[in-house]
């Protein structure tokens, strides 16, 4: 009895220790996750690949609705990956339906739009979020299908023929009453066995698109893989921007990587891409995705008198351009492969994100980093692979690094003491690339880390949770 006695003791004081500036960190293999303004169980499940039910468990959370900012959350280990979901939970694709996630399901339309209250079936979004934990007898789960485009003079019965498919599972597949009522151009869901695509309807070329993490949340970031029955080139467009593609060494899978704005106003927007092929014809697909709230707070900073003059706008804008005309590069090479890692063994002072007011102005701006708050001198560590891009003394960011981790993604270390590498060298994870230090515009010794994707300053911390490459 004394030794649980002593042992809970010293937990206790273990977790009393945590800094309340840290928004996770780790003893041993135990993580810890302190609530912060705005988050959810259910996003911080998502962002950790755990769920809620694990989470609950695991903190003896008897009602999983009420959690309080600052809230000290145990979170259970795990494999992260970006195609993590919540069981009994569905998170729409592009090119789904609701007829589609119920075949996949095992369930009908009927039952889904009663569980979600879903009034126009024709009307979800990617990033939506469903409850598919009822099933339907008599209605096995299906999740494989091809899409065909009925040709003028076919009938359904020679489609069924050509796909050696049954009649009867086509109608269901297609919420069709009448084999004789379809029409030229229009699309078809065959199912199929399990080497056939996943069920969507999409226009060929296309046989495969996926993005992930969902939900796409404010001042985050998602990759966008698209699959192609041939060789295409391929372009699109989100939020005004323009979405850029790598081809995988198939040939026929295309990535691109994207990071959201972090001033973008909740809402939905949509994606659309082109695909042409070698003979010059051309298909567009376009789909509305929903972009969530990111969560974050406020910080008022208080800059000491003898570096108010930083703070002009004129000052901030032309070094911003500077650093961005370096970010907006694309790679072709991918050299980063999985999660990142962490570039200080430091607590996190300061997110990503938070709207900020110098010295008792407007929060009319953001962090556009992480700030690890490291003693001056202690190193700094590339989380990825990548090639040295910059390596400059600014009048804002002080020493200042940047690591070109191809396809449009880059790291970026601010404040340095130090800094260990040159433009053009090629770096490895977890190679020391300088220290940490007071330079620029600085109220203290620290490093500010920031992470660009696609031109887009964005929250580096979730790439050390999501694995941005794997399936």
């Amino acid at each position: 009895m004394r030794r649980r006695w002593l042992f809970w003791w010293c937990v206790i004081l273990v977790m009393s220790m945590a800094s309340p500036a840290l928004a996770q960190g780790s003893t041993g293999q135990t993580t810890v996750h302190v609530v912060q303004r705005g988050e959810t169980l259910y996003r911080i499940a998502l962002a950790y690949g755990t769920s809620v039910e694990a989470i609950a468990q695991t903190n003896s959370l008897s009602d999983v609705t009420n959690i309080q900012v600052g809230q000290r959350l145990i979170i259970p280990s795990g494999p992260v990956n970006a195609s993590v979901r919540t069981a009994g939970r569905h998170v729409v694709q592009p090119g789904e339906t609701l007829a589609h996630i119920a075949l996949r399901y095992g369930t009908t339309t009927e039952i889904l739009a009663a569980l979600n209250s879903v009034v126009n079936p024709a009307r979800l979004y990617v990033g939506q979020t469903l409850d598919v934990s009822q099933m339907a007898p008599g209605h096995p789960p299906l999740t494989n299908g091809y899409t065909v485009t009925v040709a003028p003079g076919e009938t359904l019965y020679r489609i069924a023929l050509r796909y050696h498919a049954s009649l009867n599972a086509i109608m269901r597949a297609n919420d069709l009453k009448s084999p004789a009522r379809i029409f030229p151009g229009q699309q078809i869901l065959i199912p199929a066995a399990a080497e056939a695509p996943a069920l969507q309807v999409l226009p060929a070329p296309l046989v495969g698109l996926a993005l992930a993490p969902l939900p796409v949340e404010v001042g985050r970031s998602f990759r966008v893989r698209v699959v192609s029955a041939e060789p295409v080139t391929i372009s699109g467009e989100f939020l005004d921007r323009d979405l850029v593609f790598f081809p995988e060494a198939d040939g026929r899978t295309y990535t691109a990587f994207y990071g959201v704005y972090a001033f973008t106003p909740p809402g939905t927007y949509p994606l659309t891409l082109t695909l042409t092929t070698g003979d010059g014809a051309s298909t567009m697909f376009s789909t509305e995705l929903r972009v969530a709230d990111g969560g974050y707070g406020n910080e008022t900073i208080t800059v000491p008198e003898s570096q108010e003059a930083l703070l002009d706008p004129a000052v901030n804008s032309a070094e911003h351009e500077l650093i961005a005309g370096v970010m907006r590069g694309h790679t072709p090479e991918r050299y980063f492969d999985g999660v990142m890692g962490l570039p200080a063994a430091a607590p996190v002072t300061s997110p990503f994100g938070t709207r900020r007011s110098y010295n008792g102005g407007a929060y009319d701006r953001f962090h556009t980093g992480t700030d690890f708050g490291g003693p001056p001198g202690a190193p700094i560590y590339a989380p990825a692979a990548g090639r040295v891009a910059l390596v400059d003394t600014l009048n804002i960011y002080g020493l200042f690094t940047i690591i070109d981790h191809g396809q449009g993604v880059f790291t970026a270390y601010a404040h340095q003491t130090e800094s260990y590498v040159q433009v053009g060298q090629q770096v490895e994870a977890g190679e020391v690339i300088g220290t940490i230090g007071n330079s620029g515009r600085s109220v203290g010794p620290h490093l500010h880390w920031e992470l660009w994707v696609n031109g887009v300053e964005t929250d580096a911390i979730q790439w050390t949770r999501v694995d941005f490459v794997a399936d």
